[in-house]
């Protein structure tokens, strides 16, 4: 019997976990609700959002537009959020009052099948508030409705707020208080307040990271740049209108406070009571109360010692109203660095004290302050008294070194400093408004005296050194002594007395005071490099330094409008003895005369020897945007060809210092005209002049070769010419040249024509022929006797047309003649 195969018993089905089955349940019950979810959104959607709108609308007296809206259910859960894009609200003034790219409200789900929506977070994103005082004292905030007690009905939903967050990012806020004077700019990167705001009493925290871009207050403008940092906890209670600050902490400009008091809140204003002590920081803080210019400047300064500051604000806060604000720092055994110092002020005491009141009024003051400056001792006290019209009184004494101290002068183009600038005793004590005034200056006090003592600066590459001198003051006049100053080669001494430098040294940017110094000072030199001087107030940086070519003509066209302001503020004169000059290629020596300034004008009168003859010179330049030149010249017995090298051949290439000797006399007048980034303008250059060469010669002119075949080829390897006289004019980028005799050895002939700053020519020549022809016959006259001068007889008359690179010489009688009459009737 066979035995059939045995094989293993097949086990029974497995079933499936409990576990299994309930993860597979959980996974499809989110699915079902995930999907639940987003049918309700998409149902919900419009009807929530538009509910949301007009609840809020029926609030205002004025109305919320939205560009967009959604309903999310996800992206929150539990809670629900509407989202509501390109919102704009209008003020009660006719304006905007806020514009958002987002604004975002959380609710929980459940009220959205309810009749109330409960709202408990808001979010604003990517906007900007704008609040307005006007003149009448009304605000563009004024939107809400009066509440009112009637009962709504029982089929109307409505909105209610339980709000416990709050926040904002990126939120650009503008406020403009004109019955105060007032107006901020500053941009909240982040803030965000919780609490249980629907509740009469609660703890409001609250975190905030500000960007402050301006606080005006009447004309200046204060803690402009910097950036408010707080983190606070609140006690409130609004039925009382009090809130009570618990712990807060306040961070601006370095600065770090812990701030403590109370705000009550009254019908007509906000009561303010607060007390700030610093945690950390230091004379930063100083800079934070200056205005304007003042804060840019001394921000940047800090400091470590024994370091102390507090501060209060007490008072009413309303539409016309603000608090008063006071502020006591102190310094003792301290160190200031900067980026503007060299070198650290040392061993640093002083005591700041600042008091605004609300009427305007208050006072500042930075008494006691002693340090070691770069080894020397330096102490000063400023007082200012009644803010809304200033008092000063200052007081300095000691010394600047400026190897440490030349950065004060927060100019880029000073690189370098060396040598000491000492105060004496130096006061000043008056009114700001009169320090500013034309009309009012002698009624402040200056005294003291500034003394120079090898104090060395390098200015746009340039070295500057005062060896000596002193500036005296004496109330509105000061006394310029013995000062020695070499600006790179060129050297000066200065004496003289003049007035009004408050005025000048205070004038605004617009200079609406009309300051203006006036002087009268002798000037000695005994060199005057007059290219370093103007190169020295010139822009030195080049097209790629700038960044393009449009750039560096920006650059030049505000330094030309600084130099413009500068010079307008100007009025006096120096009376100048020059032992030598140098200006481009051009030498003079033994200049005396008088240079005035009247504004933007330069008067410049006197003589000098140059070109080894003599200059008589009467000129006029004016230094606005745009500046020009107006200068009459006397030249008596100059060398020629020491004047066409000086002068560098007028730029043409013709007849050089190499071809030319004689002398010169003559009346020159020009007229010369720069653009506003200081390029010379040819096109205006104009010049008139009564010219008269006398013992002329020239030598070796290669276009007289063309004459070789009227004239002997020795005869015109040197020309000798009797004395010309000629009136020649300079228009229009040409020289023209009235018609004229010329007697030479070699070739009597009638001249005229026109050559351009091109070297285009057009040249009328006429020459006698039968003189030519019998010149022909005769031998080289060795002795270059000029020619006798002959009239009548038969003449050739040619014309020399072209470039001086390529032109013709052709006969055209009638074309000749005609030129000659209208060149005489010029």
């Amino acid at each position: 019997m066979e035995v059939p195969p045995s094989y293993p018993p097949i086990p029974p089905p497995r079933r499936r976990s409990w576990l299994h089955r309930i993860l597979l349940g959980i996974l499809f019950s989110v699915f079902i609700l995930l999907l639940l979810l987003v049918v309700i959104a998409a149902f919900f959607d419009k009807q929530v959002s538009q509910q949301l709108v007009a609840e809020i609308n029926k609030n205002l007296k004025t109305e919320l537009r939205v560009g967009d809206s959604s309903l999310s259910l996800l992206s929150g859960f539990p809670s629900a959020s509407i989202n509501l894009s390109q919102v704009r609200l209008k003020d009660a003034l006719g304006g905007q009052l806020l514009a958002a790219e987002e604004l975002s409200f959380k609710f929980d789900l459940l009220s959205l099948f309810g009749d109330d929506l409960k709202i408990h977070s808001v979010r604003l994103r990517d906007g900007a508030v704008r609040i307005l005082v006007n003149r009448a004292g009304k605000s563009n905030t004024d939107i809400f409705k009066e509440e009112k007690n009637a009962k709504k009905p029982a089929t109307e939903s409505t909105l209610r707020l339980a709000l416990e967050n709050a926040e904002l990012k990126n939120v650009a806020i503008l406020y403009d208080n004109a019955p105060t004077q007032q107006a901020a700019e500053m941009l909240v990167n982040q803030a965000s307040a919780s609490g249980n705001f629907s509740a009469q009493q609660f703890r409001l925290s609250s975190q905030a990271e500000v960007k402050i871009y301006r606080l005006d207050s009447d004309s200046s403008r204060y803690l402009a740049g910097e950036k408010l940092l707080y983190d606070a906890v609140l006690a409130v209670d609004l039925k009382r209108g009090v809130y009570a600050l618990q712990n807060v902490e306040l961070t601006l400009g370095g600065n770090t406070f812990n701030v403590e008091g109370l705000a009550v809140r009254k019908p007509d204003a906000t009561e303010l009571n607060f007390k700030l002590t610093s945690q950390e920081g230091d004379i930063s803080m100083i800079a934070n109360l200056l205005p304007g210019a003042y804060h840019e400047y001394f921000r940047a300064f800090q400091s470590s010692g024994n370091y102390s500051c507090s501060g209060t604000v007490k008072g009413r806060l309303s539409k016309t109203e603000t608090p008063a604000i006071g502020f006591e720092v102190a310094l003792r055994d301290g160190k200031v660095t900067s980026e503007k110092l060299q070198s650290p002020l040392r061993n640093v005491s002083f005591r700041a004290r600042y008091n605004a009141q609300p009427d305007g009024s208050g006072e500042f003051e930075l008494a006691d302050f002693k340090g070691d400056f770069g080894g020397q001792a330096l102490s000063l006290s400023l007082k200012v008294n009644q803010l809304d019209d200033p008092m000063v009184d200052f007081r300095a004494n000691g010394a600047l070194p400026l190897d440490a101290a030349y950065g004060l002068f927060d100019n880029e183009l000073i690189t370098a400093g060396d040598g000491l600038v000492r105060l004496n005793r130096l006061t000043v004590q008056g009114r700001y408004a009169d320090m500013t005034s034309m009309r009012r200056i002698s009624q402040v006090n200056a005294a003291g005296e500034i003394q120079f003592n090898n104090a060395a600066l390098t200015y746009n590459k340039v070295p500057l050194l005062a060896e000596t001198g002193f500036l005296r003051l004496e109330d509105n006049e000061f006394q310029l002594d013995s000062f020695v100053l070499r600006a790179g080669k060129s050297d000066f001494t200065l004496s003289g007395l003049a007035k009004n430098l408050l005025p000048v040294l205070f004038a605004d940017s617009m200079n609406t005071a009309d300051a203006l110094l006036e002087f009268n000072a002798k000037l000695r030199s005994q060199n005057l490099d007059v290219d370093q001087i103007v190169g020295m107030f010139s822009v030195q940086t080049t097209v790629s330094e700038a960044g393009g070519k449009a750039e560096l003509d920006s650059l030049k066209i505000e330094k030309n409008a600084e130099r413009s302001f500068a010079m307008d503020k100007l009025k006096g004169s120096f009376e100048a003895n020059i032992s030598g000059f140098k200006y481009g290629k051009i030498e003079g020596k033994n200049f005396g005369g008088q240079f005035e300034f009247d504004h933007n004008n330069l008067n410049i009168n006197g003589n000098a020897s140059a070109m080894k003859g003599e200059l008589m010179l009467d000129g006029n330049a004016r230094f606005d945007l745009h500046p020009s030149l107006k200068m009459r010249i006397t030249a008596r017995n100059l060398d020629l060809q020491t004047m066409l090298a000086q002068c560098e051949n007028f730029g043409q290439e013709v007849i050089t210092d190499a071809n030319m000797r004689g002398n010169l006399n003559g009346r020159i007048v020009i007229w010369t005209y720069w653009d506003n980034v200081g390029a010379f303008d040819s096109k205006r250059l104009h010049a008139l002049a009564d010219v008269q060469a006398t013992n002329g010669e020239l030598l070796g002119v290669k276009m007289f070769e063309d004459f070789s075949t009227f004239v002997h080829i020795q005869d015109l390897h040197r020309i000798k010419f009797t004395d010309l006289q000629n009136y020649l004019e300079i228009k229009n980028q040409r020289l023209y040249l009235p018609v004229m005799f010329i007697q030479s050895n070699a070739l009597n002939m009638t001249l005229s024509g026109e050559h351009t700053f091109d070297n285009d020519i057009d040249y009328k020549i006429k020459i006698n022929a039968g003189q030519v022809l019998l010149n022909r016959l005769k031998k080289h006259d060795s002795d270059l006797d000029p020619l006798p001068e002959k009239k009548g007889g038969f003449n050739l008359y040619y014309s020399i047309e072209g470039n001086l690179d390529k032109y013709e010489m052709k006969r055209k009688k009638k074309a000749v003649k005609t030129e000659f009459e209208r060149s005489e009737a010029r």
